[in-house]
Parts: structure tokens; C-alpha cells; sequence
């Protein structure tokens, strides 16, 4: 409630406007109302919005890396995933990491990429053709292979950057202790001879257990 007199300055709340004094002076601001209805689209808008974030944050040093050469930025990645990644109806929303890129480029990836798991050593094997789809695009024989691995449970990523060159034609790679298959996501990658260079990245599903 505001106080004060025809004699003396006028201070406190009237409606939507605030009064009082300072140095001096009577200062008039109004201070609308905030707002938060929480509807229904709003409250699932911002379970998705906090989804994505958590979910591509491990990610993040990664894809700077990735998208080195790109226009996009990690920030206009999350807008994607949001649009593009999140399935399920609120409140039940989950992250298809299937969606996700982690790297963007005109290298070309190797054909026939397969990815075979030993469940007891959590050794991770990848193969690959070296045979190229596309013999005319960008490609060469010491390009070299980069993996790279998120535990979706505890959201963090590991990696392994020229892990083998393309033409070894094959690359392991070891998981830590404790994570587990099933909370797993992995993308492979391709960067250049020279490092300028990368592929998109693709990513692969673990479904062939030893």
C-alpha cells in the first residue's frame, strides 16, 4: 500500500506501479506481473528443452571439434535435437540419440561399418570395407578413424581420436569399467590426413554381442 500525503513524497505499491524515492527524487516504474501459467505445452516445452541440453552436454567439447569447418554450432544442435530427437509424449519424454550428430563434413565414411561387442572384456571391435561408395569424393587411404562413446545413464563421454587409419580396415576400442551396453551410444567419424578436414559422423547401434 503506498503512503504519503499532499505535504510529503508519495512510496510503495500502487497496482502494477512502484513509488519511491531516491537521491532525492520520486521514482515512478511499473512492475508487471510475471507471468507462469504452467500449460500443459509449456511444461512439456521445457522438459524438452532441459532434455537436450543434459543429453548433448557430455557432448559438447566433441561436436566443436566435429563441426569445426560448419556453419552449425552447438547451439543451433540442441535447437535440432529438440525438434528432432526427443521421443515419447510428456511426460515421458526420452532422447533418440539415433538423431544426434556429432560431426559434420565432406569426407567420405567408409562402407559395410559393422560393430561387434564382448560383453566379458568390454572391448568394442569395428570393422570396415575399404572400398569406397563414391570413388570421386574426398578420400584417402590415411584418413584416420575416430569413436566416439556416450553412457546415456550418467551422462558421460568417452573418446578415441585416430584410433586406426582407414585402411587398417578395423579399430577397437575399450569401455570403462561399470558402464553398460545397454546405456551406450556410439558415432564414428573420419578426419583427414591433415586434420582439416572431417565426415559426418554415423552413428551405430550395439546389437551384435559375443
Amino acid at each position: 500500500m503506498a503512503q504519503g500525503s499532499i505535504f510529503g513524497t508519495l512510496s510503495g505499491k500502487i497496482g502494477n506501479v512502484v513509488v519511491y524515492e531516491r537521491n532525492g527524487k520520486q521514482v515512478v516504474r511499473s512492475n508487471p506481473k510475471q507471468k507462469d501459467p504452467k500449460t500443459p505445452a509449456q511444461l512439456a516445452h521445457r522438459m524438452k528443452f532441459s532434455l537436450v541440453n543434459k543429453g548433448l552436454s557430455p557432448l559438447n567439447k566433441i561436436i566443436k571439434i566435429g563441426f569445426k569447418n560448419s556453419e552449425k554450432n552447438y547451439r543451433k544442435l540442441v535447437g535440432e535435437a529438440y525438434h528432432t530427437a526427443i521421443r515419447g509424449e510428456y511426460p515421458n519424454f526420452s532422447m533418440d540419440y539415433s538423431k544426434v550428430q556429432v560431426a559434420e563434413g565432406d569426407l567420405q565414411l567408409p562402407s559395410n561399418i559393422k560393430i561387434i561387442t564382448d560383453e566379458d572384456s568390454g572391448v568394442v571391435n569395428f570393422t570396415w570395407d575399404t572400398q569406397l561408395a563414391l570413388p570421386h569424393l574426398n578420400s584417402r587411404h590415411d584418413d584416420y578413424m575416430n569413436i566416439v562413446c556416450l553412457n546415456s545413464d550418467i551422462l558421460q563421454e568417452k573418446h578415441a581420436f585416430n584410433v586406426a587409419k582407414r585402411s587398417e580396415v578395423k579399430a577397437t576400442f575399450e569401455l570403462p569399467k561399470g558402464w553398460d551396453y545397454k546405456s551406450v551410444h556410439f558415432w564414428i567419424f573420419l578426419t583427414s590426413y591433415d586434420l582439416e578436414n572431417n565426415s559426418n559422423s554415423l552413428y551405430l547401434a550395439v546389437d551384435n554381442q559375443l
